[in-house]
């Protein structure tokens, strides 16, 4: 099915299901969002509670 199919399918529907296309649509992820949700993240930092959290973003705005 090409873009133009796609078109002419989506304005058959009702009203209230085109909005819901166009919403769809517009909230697809992009490449980069793909990519990083498909990243591993077994070497990433694991923290327990805020108190660790809060020393590591300390670490980085003073690193940065």
């Amino acid at each position: 099915m090409n873009a133009a199919e796609i078109i002419e399918e989506i304005a058959r529907l009702p009203e209230g299901e085109k909005g819901k296309t166009v919403d769809f649509v517009l909230h697809l992820p992009n490449a980069e969002t793909l990519e990083a949700i498909n990243e591993s993240a077994d070497d990433l930092p694991r923290y327990t509670n805020l108190d660790e959290i809060n020393r590591a973003l300390k670490d980085l705005v003073r690193e940065a």
